[in-house]
């Protein structure tokens, strides 16, 4: 830094998903932040109608009168780097933006650029570090506040934070944790950081771990696996894409919610043990175990319990 910043510091923002949208909030109504421009990705097809929608960033940002740009590609677009060096920020804040930033828009910032990545640094880098906590049976997570640099979420590390991870939490409910904590961890980081109090300490890249992005392949249940790891898997993809399994009719069920039980008839995976109001929605999976189903849904229909589910529902056969 050749000269010192002084507050208001002057940033640029960028992020899409609604799990950003905290963040910009916070530091847009601080008095210690001027937010200069929003940068997102461009605007995607929705709904039947396949209108085009912003993001929710791009969205809060035009509410509140905030320029925004969304270039596609700062590689094919390299007149978007001079138009980012325009604004002069002091920081760039990345938070769940979609594009990867090469050093020279790394290097604009005259204090740092910098990322909220939703997980505790080095473990679960990458894009779906929320669902690979809840796949591994986690019981906590965190976010982690980090300098940003050319390789994938490998920077030196200035703040973290933890969040339990519930018995019944889903993929929304550690999200909104992470969202909501990560607002203000990240508010007082930059401030923090900006007025020499915080040593930026590397991570220990030989204990990094990778997730990689979730498809609607990686939602679909093996019942070979034993049941708590299907269990795992069903949370960590609710609500969204759905972990799912398909009948003999080939319809393909989701399902949201279920718990593990102890079942003595050992029958291989896959079998339906149950399926009945009485007794409930229980399939046999690996290594002996079962599980039940709580929360389904089948296709064009609402998510339904099990109860629902089971009304009319006289035999299930799953597709092997």
């Amino acid at each position: 830094m050749s000269e010192k910043p002084v507050k208001p510091y002057k940033v640029v923002f960028m992020g899409s998903p609604d799990f950003s949208v905290p963040c910009l909030k916070t530091l847009f109504e601080s008095p210690d932040f001027e937010i200069k421009a929003v940068y997102s990705m461009p605007d995607k097809p929705k709904g039947r109608g396949k209108a085009l929608s912003p993001t929710p960033v791009k969205a809060f940002a035009l509410e509140h009168g905030i320029p925004v740009r969304t270039p596609a590609s700062f590689k094919k677009e390299p007149e978007e780097i001079e138009v980012l060096r325009s604004f002069e920020p002091d920081y760039l804040v990345v938070v769940a933006y979609g594009l990867i930033l090469s050093q020279k828009v790394l290097d604009i910032p005259t204090i740092a650029a910098v990322n909220l990545h939703a997980s505790l640094l080095p473990s679960f880098r990458g894009s779906s570090p929320m669902q690979y906590a809840i796949l591994n049976g986690l019981k906590e997570t965190g976010n982690t506040v980090m300098l940003m640099s050319k390789g994938m979420d490998e920077g030196d590390m200035l703040a973290t934070n933890r969040i339990k991870i519930e018995e019944e939490d889903d993929l929304e409910a550690v999200h909104d944790k992470l969202s909501a904590s990560g607002a203000p961890l990240l508010l007082q980081t930059l401030i923090d950081y900006a007025e020499g109090k915080i040593k930026p300490i590397p991570q220990d890249h030989s204990k990094a771990t990778y997730t990689a992005k979730i498809t609607t392949d990686t939602a679909k249940i093996d019942w070979n696996k034993p049941a708590n790891e299907i269990r795992n898997l069903i949370y960590a993809m609710s609500p969204f894409p759905g972990a799912w399994f398909e009948c003999d009719n080939n319809n393909r069920i989701k399902v949201f919610r279920a718990r593990t039980v102890n079942c003595e008839e050992k029958k291989k995976p896959g079998v339906v043990i149950s399926c009945c109001s009485q007794k409930g929605l229980i399939i046999s999976c690996g290594n002996s175990t079962a599980i039940e189903l709580l929360e389904l849904q089948r296709p064009g229909k609402n998510r339904m319990n099990e109860q629902c589910f089971l009304c009319g529902c006289s035999s299930l056969k799953l597709k092997e």
